[in-house]
């Protein structure tokens, strides 16, 4: 499976990885060489991919991921249809219905919202394809990131809310963690072990939530004894406003 790249920035680098990880040859990722800031250059020569610099050389690959963002997004992925007759992908927008009406006969536009996860294959990617897309089509999207973790398909309104849940609040979770990690060290733990304490904690809590499929409440209230230290601290939380500055954030990240 030949996948092509143009945007080699943090997230086009996170799916390259993953796909990497995924045991897909490097030689069999193409990445395009934008002469900009030789950054396909330097990740090319790092990972071992095949470097392009002529959209016809795309002509191999199954999908061509366009990893930017942007107002240049629209003139790559016209461009890009002009020379290559496969699946298009953008992660930084574009309007299905119009961009797919636009493109020749043979190329179809998806778009597609990783989060970085994605590299070492524990990572979400959320899709959105026309309404009656080819089965095909999207079997073959699916396909390519189901490689590096959890897909869901979402209708196109959908995709900007699915997107910042999966995309965006890993950034949130890495605030939790300084801030808890910060309380710790001032409680006298090590820094390195005050962030391996955290970290193992969410992964295990995220994997005792997954498994055992019980409600938030119904999990916390499994650890907040009448009177105990947890209670203290969640009714602490709640005075401070944590759960409306989570809700706030989310709407913001939003629009």
């Amino acid at each position: 499976m030949k996948i092509g790249f143009i945007g080699a920035g943090k997230i086009g680098a996170a799916i390259i990885k993953g796909l990497l990880n995924a045991k897909n040859p490097s030689e069999d990722i193409y990445v395009f060489d934008g002469g900009q800031h030789h950054t396909a250059q330097k990740l090319a020569a790092k990972l071992h991919l095949t470097l392009i610099n002529n959209y016809d050389d795309f002509k191999d690959c199954q999908a061509v991921v366009v990893a930017v963002g942007g107002s240049i997004t629209a003139t790559i992925i016209k461009n890009l249809g002009q020379k290559y007759h496969g699946i298009i992908l953008s992660t930084g927008g574009g309007d299905l219905t119009q961009i797919n009406e636009n493109l020749p006969q043979g190329t179809t536009f998806a778009k597609v919202v990783p989060n970085t996860p994605v590299q070492i294959g524990a990572g979400i990617t959320v899709i959105s394809f026309l309404p009656d897309e080819k089965p095909e089509i999207v079997a073959a999207v699916k396909k390519i990131f189901t490689q590096m973790g959890a897909v869901y398909v979402v209708p196109e309104n959908l995709l900007g809310i699915y997107g910042t849940i999966a995309g965006c609040t890993p950034a949130y979770v890495d605030l939790l963690v300084a801030a808890l990690s910060d309380a710790a060290v001032q409680n006298g733990v090590k820094r390195a072990e005050s962030y391996e304490i955290v970290n193992q904690m969410l992964l295990g809590t995220s994997k005792l939530a997954l498994a055992s499929k019980k409600l938030p409440e119904e999990l916390k209230d499994e650890v907040t004894t009448p009177g105990g230290s947890t209670i203290r601290g969640v009714t602490k939380l709640e005075e401070m406003g944590f759960r409306n500055a989570l809700i706030q954030a989310v709407n913001a990240s939003a629009n």
